[in-house]
C-alpha cells in the first residue's frame, strides 16, 4: 500500500509523473490555442463554439491513450478492436474541423512522445498561415454553398446567359439550378466564392435591363 501511495514511484508505461504533468498540461494549453484559433479564424458556419468546447478534452483524450499504450504492442492492438466499435453520433461535415481533429491528435501524439517543441512550432504555424489568409482576404462578406434564388417579372434566356457571364467575369463560381417559368420567372442559382457586395451587380444588371425585380434572396448552407 505504500508503494502504491508513494507518488515518486508512479510510472504510465515508460513515462514519469513529471514527464506525464509536462505533457498533460501542454496539450491542454496547445489544445486551448487552437479553440481561438478555430473560433476566429474559422469559415465554418455550424456549431463552432460547441466543436472547439470539445478540443482540449479531446487532445487529454488522445495523449492520455498514447503515453498508456506506446510501450505495449498487446494494448496498441487491444485499443484498435476498442475503437472499431466505436460511433460519433453527430457526423463532422466540414473539412476545416476534421483537419483541426487532426491537428489535436498530432500535438496529443507529439507530447506524449516527449517533444515538446513540435507541437508549438506546429499551433504557431496554424495561427500565422489563419492570420496571412485573413489578411489577404477580401474584406467582404463571404459565404459557402450559396443559393441566390431571383424572382422577376421575365427574363429571357439571353438576358440569364449575360447575367452569368457577369457573374463569371467578378470571379463568382455559378450554376443554374432550376428555373420556373409561369406568372414570374423563378432562377435558383447555385454559387461559390460569392460575396454579398456581388448583390449589388445582380441588382445593377437587373435594372440596367429593366428587368422588374419581385424578390431576391440569399441562402448559404453548409450541405
Amino acid at each position: 500500500m505504500e508503494e502504491f501511495l508513494n507518488l515518486n514511484n508512479i510510472e504510465l508505461s515508460t513515462t514519469s509523473l513529471a514527464q506525464f504533468l509536462i505533457g498533460f498540461i501542454i496539450t491542454i494549453i496547445l489544445s486551448i490555442s487552437l479553440k481561438h484559433i478555430y473560433v476566429k479564424y474559422s469559415n465554418s458556419v455550424s456549431n463552432k463554439k460547441i466543436i472547439s468546447n470539445i478540443f482540449p478534452l479531446f487532445g487529454v483524450s488522445i495523449f492520455l491513450i498514447v503515453i498508456t499504450i506506446k510501450s505495449s504492442i498487446v494494448l496498441s492492438l487491444g485499443l484498435v478492436g476498442a475503437l472499431s466499435i466505436i460511433r460519433f453520433r453527430t457526423a463532422i461535415k466540414e473539412a476545416e474541423q476534421i483537419v483541426y481533429f487532426l491537428i489535436i491528435t498530432g500535438i496529443a501524439i507529439a507530447t506524449a512522445a516527449n517533444s515538446y517543441v513540435y507541437p508549438f512550432v506546429l499551433v504557431i504555424f496554424v495561427f500565422v498561415y489563419n492570420f496571412f489568409k485573413t489578411y489577404n482576404k477580401d474584406t467582404s462578406v463571404h459565404s459557402v454553398n450559396d443559393q441566390l434564388i431571383l424572382n422577376v417579372k421575365k427574363i429571357t434566356n439571353k438576358q440569364l446567359d449575360q447575367l452569368m457571364e457577369e457573374l463569371l467575369n467578378n470571379k463568382i463560381n455559378i450554376e443554374v439550378q432550376s428555373i420556373n417559368k409561369s406568372n414570374n420567372t423563378i432562377i435558383v442559382l447555385k454559387l461559390s466564392d460569392f460575396r454579398i457586395d456581388t448583390l449589388t451587380v445582380v441588382e445593377t444588371f437587373l435594372n440596367n435591363n429593366s428587368i422588374s425585380i419581385n424578390e431576391i434572396q440569399f441562402f448559404s448552407s453548409t450541405e
